[in-house]
């Protein structure tokens, strides 16, 4: 039995991740500020939890998930926010917060659960994003996920030495809720820029993202994964 942790566990490609694995072999820890409908598997447990602050993060390691820490096999970092705000129109503090969603969340909880004297941490799977090579007109989101990629590299030689294998999936434009912010003009742009001339459905990357928790993806590491349509052939 595997215990993975996921965060960002209430949006929807962590909703069709979760829905497709086999809860026999695998127990799912959910953190985020809202509860998701997967609350409804048996093998799923959610800690709210506001990933934008430290202190959250920590109270909820520390006194939520407790001792399930040693427990964790592996990390699923899905969290995220995308304010689709033009650079003119940022403030320091939301520049700061989608910093603290997308990269600082996770460079906390990695930390925190390396830094245990008893730890089963052997997998990190990080999603970025396709806006993280080719720009966004967000510039904090974009920023945010170019900088999951270089944390992704670090902990990949910074962690070799204890077995933990780090990847990153690397999503195009995707049907979820965080991309209905987007005007169907901007939409049909991404579309447009796609070998396979659709936008992705949660599942294809959440099938990305359950082949790297499989044994049979064990000599994958450190890698980018691009899930995107072709958009950056």
């Amino acid at each position: 039995m595997k215990t993975i942790l996921v965060t960002g566990s209430s949006g929807d490609i962590a909703s069709s991740l979760i829905d497709g694995l086999d809860g026999r072999i695998y127990k799912i820890i959910g953190l985020d500020i809202k509860p998701s409908k997967s609350q409804l598997h048996q093998f799923y447990q959610w800690y709210k939890c506001d990933l934008s602050s430290s202190d959250s993060i920590t109270e909820c390691l520390r006194h939520g998930i407790g001792a399930r820490l040693e427990e964790i096999d592996t990390i699923v970092h899905l969290a995220g926010i995308y304010p689709n705000t033009p650079i003119e129109d940022y403030d320091c503090d939301l520049w700061d917060k989608v910093h603290d969603v997308n990269v600082k969340s996770l460079y906390l909880i990695v930390k925190y659960i390396v830094s245990r004297k008893t730890t089963q941490l052997k997998n990190i799977v990080i999603v970025s994003s396709t806006a993280a090579k080719t720009g966004s007109k967000d510039p904090a989101y974009s920023s945010s996920k170019a900088a999951l990629i270089g944390l992704a590299k670090s902990l990949s030689v910074s962690l070799a030495d204890r077995n933990i294998r780090v990847n990153t999936v690397l999503p195009g434009i995707i049907d979820t809720s965080m991309s209905q912010v987007q005007s169907k003009e901007r939409k049909q742009f991404h579309k447009e820029k796609t070998l396979a001339k659709y936008i992705g459905k949660p599942h294809e990357v959440a099938d990305v993202i359950t082949f790297l928790l499989d044994d049979r993806s064990s000599y994958i590491w450190g890698a980018s994964i691009d899930v995107n349509g072709g958009m950056t052939l």
